[in-house]
């Protein structure tokens, strides 16, 4: 067992903590593209080929062999993504299957889901989603699995670059250790717009605390600032990281 466990541990759950909400980035653009057509410049579909099939219900959003992304985050493979209806109605669902893909070369699988219960609320978007069988494969070939529930609300901004999108929920596995887990958002998280396009994935606020093997993490993520600072508390003891998915 290394001795850098713990410091691995935490910073592999921000990573994971992080990927739900930039799927979604990558679902609400790529349905976007589908129901108005093209739009100049998104961050989220660059380099990638985008193709719906009406008559099967389908968008898929192929980044073939990769290349940097929003703020040179690296991203590679395809996003299948089926929905029971395409357009933003309640209970409409859009199902992703991972084909080969990655993130920062971390390969992302399971049964990924968003629900859209929005209700009619003028300037939130709600969605439940769910990561049912997910494991994060890292380069040196270590991996943790993944079981989540959270509830998603974009805040509206004027522009859709002023975005906020936050989250709570829960979610458990076994780490890259082998060690079970389990974790919950006790402070609300919060991704600004502003701050993922230009390669800042973890969130800008928030809390998160986890427990593996007898041991308690909280990650606190700040009061906004687009950046990868945390302060991280690891059984009583309290630092400041700065977060990678390179760890």
């Amino acid at each position: 067992m290394p001795e850098n466990y713990q410091v691995v541990s935490l910073h592999s759950e921000a990573f994971m903590t992080a990927m739900p909400e930039l799927v979604g980035q990558v679902v609400d653009a790529a349905v976007n593209w589908a129901v108005h057509g093209p739009e100049r410049d998104e961050p989220w579909l660059m380099g990638a080929v985008v193709a719906h099939d009406k008559k099967r219900q389908t968008i898929s959003v192929d980044f073939g062999n990769g290349g940097a992304w929003a703020g040179d985050v690296w991203r590679s493979g395809l996003l299948l993504i089926s929905y029971t209806d395409v357009r933003l109605v309640d209970e409409a669902t859009y199902l992703v299957s991972f084909i080969n893909f990655k993130i920062d070369h971390v390969l992302i699988e399971g049964d990924f889901s968003l629900t859209y219960r929005s209700k009619g609320a003028p300037t939130e978007r709600k969605y439940e989603v769910r990561w049912e069988l997910g494991r994060f494969t890292w380069p040196d070939g270590t991996y943790a699995t993944r079981q989540s529930n959270h509830n998603r609300t974009i805040h509206l901004g004027h522009l859709s670059m002023h975005n906020e999108y936050r989250w709570e929920g829960v979610a458990s596995g076994v780490n890259r250790h082998g060690y079970e887990y389990s974790s919950i958002v006790t402070e609300k998280l919060s991704f600004r717009r502003t701050c993922l396009v230009v390669g800042k994935i973890f969130p800008s606020s928030g809390k998160v605390e986890s427990t593996m093997k007898g041991v308690s993490f909280i990650v606190d993520y700040g009061e906004g600032d687009c950046d990868s600072d945390v302060r991280a508390t690891i059984n009583g003891e309290i630092s400041t990281m700065q977060l990678s998915s390179n760890f």
